[in-house]
């Protein structure tokens, strides 16, 4: 069981070419990772599937970066 729990954040990014957006990430505890997302809803479904499934910190990284390069496909799975 995991101690704490998957939260959405949210950041504003200054990118040179397109001006300022609002990024969204995900956080566990001290474990951050930001900008993955520009919609907020898949990033709360990836965050409410990671909490329910009890995700390891250790795969957070792993999950992400499946999510990431399978975008579309990746909630057709669960």
């Amino acid at each position: 069981m995991l101690n704490g729990k998957y939260e959405l954040i949210t950041t504003t990014v200054f990118h040179e070419e397109i001006g300022s957006y609002v990024g969204y990430g995900i956080r566990y505890g001290e474990h951050t990772v930001t900008d993955i997302s520009v919609d907020r809803a898949k990033i709360e479904i990836l965050i409410e599937l990671m909490n329910s499934n009890e995700l390891s910190p250790l795969h957070m990284m792993d999950i992400i970066e499946d999510f990431l390069a399978e975008d579309s496909d990746f909630f057709s799975c669960n």
